[in-house]
């Protein structure tokens, strides 16, 4: 599957921000994943286990599709990336839980 020219050009535009020696400002995240229609902060599934979903409750990504690691596995990871994109993007523990 390849990238089309528009969201090539999105990833290279976040690159090219990212690759400065300034950090990435909230905005810029935030941005980047409305431009994919994903609203921010990403949270876990309550019915589906390793399943991630954007602020409307919309599917963002799976870990773990086939099930070939065990389920406190694909949770572990699921975490570990929502945790990252979540503070990335400004959004703090207690902005989540307000």
């Amino acid at each position: 599957m390849s990238i089309g020219s528009t969201h090539r050009a999105v990833i290279n535009a976040f690159n090219a921000t990212a690759a400065k020696s300034q950090p990435v400002s909230h905005r810029t995240i935030r941005t980047a994943f409305l431009d994919q229609n994903v609203e921010l902060p990403l949270r876990l599934s309550e019915d589906d286990v390793g399943v991630v979903l954007d602020r409307h409750g919309c599917d963002v990504f799976t870990v773990d599709v086939n099930n070939e690691r065990p389920d406190e596995e694909a949770m572990a990871i699921a975490v570990f990336i929502v945790e990252c994109v979540n503070e990335a993007a400004g959004f703090t523990e207690e902005q989540l839980d307000a």
